[in-house]
């Protein structure tokens, strides 16, 4: 072989690998682009209830749901139950939070914002097809809506709150 021909393969062989590296990364949605993504959730479930002519959910600020959504990157099943043992309702009196709590949750793949922003539609869209969750969704009587959401390794995890301020279960 000549010179001119190994410097090309060579070359051919480093732009593959390049690209290869920086072309796929498993999430490059920025920690920073969170509060944005909570804010199309909550559009995406209040446009699920005005659908259903009920009040819109106002957001809530329980740090449960966003504690149960980085857990839930850690493991290979979904669960509502924490690190600790604990279930929704536990894990929300226990960070001080009051009132009913009922919770929703799903792990969807994606790798930039607008794919996150697509997976939160298909996950709210698979809830409504469930009877259960859209119940939740769908509940009368809820007031708030917490959203947890964490990605990393190329997965949103979304878990959703839905509250009734100052009610019990």
């Amino acid at each position: 072989m000549n010179k001119i021909m190994i410097i090309s393969i060579i070359g051919g062989v480093l732009i593959v690998l390049l690209t290869a590296l920086f072309a796929f990364t498993p999430n490059s949605v920025s920690p920073s682009t969170i509060p944005a993504l909570k804010s199309y959730a909550l559009q995406v479930i209040n446009s699920q209830r005005l659908e259903s002519h009920l009040h819109p959910l106002l957001e809530g600020a329980a740090i449960s749901a966003d504690k149960q959504a980085k857990f839930l990157l850690t493991q290979l099943t979904l669960t509502h139950i924490d690190a600790s043992g604990n279930g929704p309702s536990k894990r929300y009196l226990e960070n001080g939070e009051t009132g009913y709590v009922a919770e929703n949750l799903s792990v969807y793949r994606c790798g930039d914002f607008y794919a996150c922003e697509t997976a939160i539609g298909n996950a709210v869209d698979d809830m409504m097809n469930d009877a259960g969750l859209r119940k939740n969704i769908l509940n009368l009587g809820l007031t708030h809506i917490s959203t947890g959401i964490a990605v990393g390794g190329g997965k949103i995890s979304m878990v959703f709150d839905f509250e009734a301020k100052g009610q019990d279960k």
